[in-house]
Parts: C-alpha cells; structure tokens; sequence
C-alpha cells in the first residue's frame, strides 16, 4: 500500500489540474552531455528513441557509439551546437558537470566554468523555442551540492531559467541505493510545457522531495511547480555480491603485504577494530572503503570502511576520495584493492543478469572508471522518468494536483 505523505493529513482533496493527462505523442529525445549513454540505455526500454546525442569528450562518445550503433554521437563543445540543425524532439536531457557544486569541486557554484554549461543547455532550448521547437519535456540531473550551493541561491536561478522558457517542473532526489548497492543520491529537475497550475496545491511531503528540495520551493512558489505522484521507491535486489568480483588470492591487482601495512595503518581508528574482528572471527565478507584526505584537523590520509554493504558514491578516479577500495575478508585474511570498471558499471546499473547485461564498457580500466564515474545510474534515472515524463506521455494522469489547505479549499 501506499504510504501517505505527511502534510497531506489535513487537506481536502479536489479533482486534478488541467495538464494532468496529456496527450499521447512521439518519444524522442535528445541527449545533452550524453558521455556513454547511459540516460540512452535507462530510456530505450520505455520506448523513446534517441535522435540527437552530444558531448565533448572523444573517449566517451567513442564508447557511446559501440552500444548505440544508430546514433552517431555529435563530437562538439555545446556551444558550438546550431539549434536550427537540431533534429525534432519531445524529451532534452542534461547530466550537466557537477565540478562546480559538487562536494569534492572547486565549489564556483552553478555560474562556475563548468558547472555553468547548464545556462548553454537552456540557452539552446530558448533558441528552439524561438523556432517554434521548444521540446515539451526536459529532464535535469546533477548532485544534491544544486540544491545547497550559495544558500540554494543556485537552485533558484536555475529553476527560475527553467520557468522563463515555459515549463512548469517538479524536483525530487532519488538515491540509486534504492535500485544497486551504491549510496549516490541524485538531484532531478523534471520539466513540462503542459498548462499545469500549482500555485495553491501543497507540495507533498515525501522522502523524495527532502528538506533542500522543500527550501528550493518556499523560495520559488511564484513559479508553477508540478508534483508528479511518485510511488514508493522501490526495494533493492542486487547486493555487493552481485557486483563484486571474485578475484583469485594470487591476482596482481590484491595488494602486496607493504601496501596492505599501509592500509591498517591508515584505517580509521575506530574501523581498524571492527575489521580485525571479523579477519579473527574467520568470516567471509566483502565491502568497499574509500580514502580522506584529513582526520581530526591533521592533512593525514585515512581509509573509511562502509559496514552497511554499500559502495560509496562513485568518483571520477582523480585521486584520494576520489578513488574507492574493495576490502574482502577471508580465510583469516582481509586483501584490499581498487575497484574495477566493470563493478563501477554494475554500479551503475548495467553489465548485470536482468540490468543491460550487455553493456559494452570501455576497453581500458581508467577510461571505463572515468565513464562510470560521473555517469548515471541507469535504473534511478529510468525510475524518474518512468513515473513522470513518460506516463505523462502516454496519457497517464500522473501530476499530484489533487490536495490544497484546508483554508484554500473551505
């Protein structure tokens, strides 16, 4: 069953908005900051065909292009993309870099050198709309750091430049540990051109639309939100010992026994014990760990071990927490190693028995976990839009347009 949203005890339910249910159209999408494809792979088996895709990066568009054989990535900077070339399209999509409002960037914010090619995506879109084009969905993915940068101040300006175009939105956040063994929990702006009136209707209280998301809205209530009606996020299948592999004692990618000093040595104080426990305990367990930079005000490199059989958000492998371990305890003995490119890719929801197990992944390992690292994962994304953008399209009634305060509704 269903759980109930908090704050919507106390309100009287009214029929829903116009734009609730669309109708029936085409579904397809273009592709903006594609790297291997991965927003392709979570929406082709809902039906939408991929007619555009773009990104700068040769190593990724190279790698795009052996899973997607009918589309030919376009190699280009976004800036230099003409819109008046642009194929026609229901859905854009943007995964636009997060170096700037990331934990682990230089922080510049959402106008950063980076981060800012956002302001480009939508500058295309305005130019489409300018031409009669205008897409009728848009879907934005970037990292929860969005929603808290300069005081949410970031978020503002960018839900305000979605709104100038013409789109009612909705934002939610959606964790992949709900879908793979990966804490990695994602911010997404999802847009609609359809006339949908929000300015009354509470937002609903669910774990979706945390307290970030709740301050981006008291912030912007000016502007026409449209909550879609999410289910409940579902139940994970898929454990580390899905993902994980099985490497022999005697493979060269364990560490040696100097290295493996240096990894007790540098174990968090309060994990070192936990770990010889189980090594002493003789049980047979496998987890991820990944590297700080600091402990307690000293610029000393510490290991962090995950006791909740989690892998922790993947990185691109840049250096120290960047770079995530794998710890396998065993026969008495605890050998560590780096993760490898295709547990990055299981990660992400792909090269797995029912999750696109036939995923092609970059031949060479720090190309693979470069792709991975700033990727999507495939199953949470393809949730979203499921739930939202595509039943929208097929004609469902999915907008939460349905509850106002009891001092409105009386």
């Amino acid at each position: 069953m269903r759980k109930v949203p908090k704050n919507r005890a106390n309100v009287t339910p009214i029929a829903r908005g116009r734009g609730g249910r669309g109708p029936r159209g085409r579904k397809r999408f273009a592709e903006f900051f594609c790297g291997i494809g991965l927003v392709h792979e979570a929406l082709k088996d809902l039906g939408w065909t991929c007619v555009y895709a773009n990104d700068i990066d040769p190593k990724k568009t190279e790698a795009y292009s052996r899973n997607f054989a009918d589309v030919e990535p376009h190699l280009a900077d976004l800036r230099d993309v003409d819109p008046e070339t642009l194929p026609a399209f229901e859905l854009a999509t943007a995964s636009f870099p997060c170096v700037d409002v990331s934990q682990a960037g230089g922080r510049e914010g959402i106008h950063g050198e980076g981060s800012g090619l956002v302001w480009v995506f939508l500058d295309k879109l305005r130019a489409l709309r300018d031409l009669g084009r205008l897409p009728r969905f848009l879907l934005i993915e970037n990292v929860p750091g969005l929603l808290t940068h300069d005081d949410g101040r970031g978020i503002e300006h960018l839900l305000r430049g979605v709104a100038s175009l013409g789109y009612a939105f909705d934002v939610v956040q959606v964790d992949a540990k709900h879908f793979t063994p990966q804490s990695r929990n994602r911010v997404f702006v999802i847009g609609t051109t359809d006339d949908v009136a929000s300015s009354q209707v509470l937002m609903p209280d669910e774990h979706i639309r945390r307290y970030k998301v709740q301050h981006a809205y008291e912030r912007t209530r000016d502007l026409a939100w449209a909550f879609f009606d999410f289910p409940d996020l579902p139940e994970r299948k898929v454990g580390l010992d899905k993902v994980l592999v099985d490497l022999p004692d005697d493979d060269s990618r364990w560490w040696n026994e100097e290295r493996t000093a240096y990894f007790w040595e540098h174990l968090e104080h309060d994990h070192k014990p936990r770990l010889r426990a189980m090594v002493e305990a003789g049980l047979e367990i496998q987890m991820t760990a990944v590297r700080r930079g600091r402990r307690r005000r000293l610029r000393e490199q510490i290991f962090n071990l995950r006791f909740d059989g989690l892998a922790s958000c993947l990185r691109t492998p840049k250096g120290g927490s960047a770079i995530q371990f794998i710890v396998r305890v065993r026969r008495g003995k605890a050998k560590i190693r780096r993760i490898l490119g295709i547990e990055s890719a299981r990660l992400q929801g792909v090269c797995l028995t029912g999750m696109s197990p036939n995923f092609i992944i970059p031949d060479k390992e720090q190309e693979a976990l470069f792709a991975f690292g700033d990727a999507v994962c495939v199953p949470a994304l393809r949730w979203v839009v499921q739930h939202s953008i595509d039943a929208m399209a097929d004609g469902k009634d999915v907008l939460y347009t349905g509850h106002l305060p009891l001092a409105v509704a009386n």
